[in-house]
């Protein structure tokens, strides 16, 4: 069992880094999107379409989160095989595979840009943080939350703007 002071320190920390890449998005936010003044009779405002150059440019800032999250992911994947081959408990597997997928998912939302994958890594995340926390291991479902929560400082800003579907991918409408 942890001391309190150690997971006051680690809550610290991780609360430091949240806070400051919050910050950061923030900052980012107001930079690409600050309003030109015009002396004209203001228009209705209309929610300019970010460019695919303002998309990877902030994009390249904010990808960092992915990576990272994807390193937590590898983290809890080691501390589950770890535990899973000291205890032989099948619990611990099966952490260890979600883990894994949630590892590779994230990169692959890292380079790709899907919505979709997107939720796919949120549903695999988030089922072995309802498992632990309904079987009373509320510790370990909270430490599963930090890479979610990273994924989605990356990827709130840039929602609208991730694809749905992959390019060149036939849409429903388009009949022959």
């Amino acid at each position: 069992m942890l001391e309190i002071k150690t997971v006051l320190l680690i809550f610290g920390i991780v609360f430091l880094v949240l806070v400051l890449t919050r910050k950061a998005i923030r900052k980012e936010k107001t930079r690409s999107l600050s309003p030109v003044k015009s002396t004209q009779a203001p228009a209705p405002e209309i929610k300019p379409r970010m460019t695919e150059e303002q998309f990877n440019k902030s994009w390249k800032s904010l990808s960092y989160l992915m990576l990272l999250a994807a390193a937590g992911n590898l983290y809890m994947l080691y501390n589950s095989v770890m535990s899973a081959l000291e205890t032989q408990s099948y619990i611990l597997w099966i952490d260890a595979l979600f883990s894994l997928a949630a590892a590779v998912i994230a990169v692959f939302i890292w380079r790709l840009h899907r919505r979709n994958l997107v939720i796919a890594y949120m549903v695999i995340t988030i089922i072995p943080i309802m498992f632990f926390i309904s079987t009373g291991h509320s510790t370990d479902g909270i430490v599963r939350l930090f890479p979610l929560m990273l994924v989605y400082f990356a990827v709130k800003p840039v929602w609208e703007y991730i694809d749905k579907e992959p390019r060149g991918a036939v849409h429903s409408s388009w009949t022959l």
